[in-house]
């Protein structure tokens, strides 16, 4: 699972990825930084089972709206309404 959102009066993105690792543990994995910029982090985070990442992602994808971010279509690059 990967959702992705975009602050176009800041130029910024924030993405976050729900994946299984090579031993079939789960891992978060959230990145942020500048649309036309090489700036940025990335965060990997393990969880316990599909369940909490979901919980989690949930929880980043209440706040990112709260500032200033739109879901981003992850098929085709563009703004969800």
């Amino acid at each position: 699972m990967r959702l992705r959102w975009i602050n176009p009066e800041k130029q910024r993105y924030y993405s976050v990825q729900l994946v299984a690792d090579l031993f079939g543990d789960w891992t978060l994995v959230t990145c942020w930084g500048g649309l036309h910029s090489r700036l940025g982090g990335l965060r990997v985070n393990g969880v316990g089972s599909y369940e909490a990442g979901l919980e989690q992602i949930a929880q980043i994808a209440k706040r990112r709206p709260q500032r200033g971010y739109a879901a981003v279509d992850a098929a085709d690059g563009d703004l969800v309404s």
